[in-house]
């Protein structure tokens, strides 16, 4: 919310956000871009706690998660400090010709690239915990694989539907959103769960 937050329709959140870029200061566009790495750490951080909890957590395919969900951070990471430099080509070169439209989109285009190869892992990583908690393979109930990332980032579409002034809000931040949710469940569920074993309840504690 650091780079386009605003309150408005989520119909109107594009719009929006090239107002917002627009008359956002510089220093609010570089701190927008240097938070994401310090959030990639405490997400990577939240994942491990996640991978602590499947079954068993020093299985292959805990680690595997870890490994995806990992490197979907690191994409992340470089993702929203790319922001940045979008954020200021918007900035002092929206209303402007070629070749700055060209370099808009330019950068538009890498970072959409560096968007799509990074959400290739989070998918993959949000697919396996999905059929992992649904088939018990985890400490999680059944019923959280409802609020599995994937899950939530693709009823994301559906929030250009949603009106003012928390429709740009919940567009434009649906994927942070998403995993922050995804988080507090594994949290809430994880503080009281019937563990399974006394290795699980150490681990569980230790965390």
């Amino acid at each position: 919310m650091l780079f386009y937050g605003h309150f408005g329709s989520g119909a109107d959140f594009h719009a929006g956000l090239l107002n917002t870029v627009s008359h956002a200061s510089d220093t609010r566009l570089y701190v927008g871009g240097l938070v994401g790495p310090v959030a990639a750490c405490l997400c990577i951080i939240g994942f491990w706690q996640v991978s602590q909890n499947i079954l068993p957590h020093k299985g292959f395919l805990a680690r595997f998660t870890l490994v995806l969900f990992s490197t979907l951070m690191i994409f992340g990471s470089a993702i929203h400090t790319l922001w940045t430099a979008r954020g200021l080509s918007l900035k002092y070169c929206s209303a402007q010709p070629a070749p700055c439209s060209d370099l808009i989109a330019s950068i538009t285009s890498y970072w959409t690239l560096a968007y799509n190869l990074g959400a290739i892992p989070g998918y993959l990583g949000a697919l396996l915990l999905f059929f992992l908690v649904l088939f018990r393979k985890t400490n999680y109930p059944r019923w959280t694989a409802l609020f599995n990332p994937g899950v939530l980032i693709l009823l994301s579409t559906f929030t250009d539907k949603i009106p003012a002034p928390l429709g740009a809000i919940l567009s434009g931040g649906s994927t942070n959103l998403s995993i922050a949710l995804f988080f507090l469940i594994c949290l809430v569920t994880g503080w009281n769960l019937p563990l399974r074993s006394k290795e699980n309840r150490t681990h569980l504690w230790a965390v």
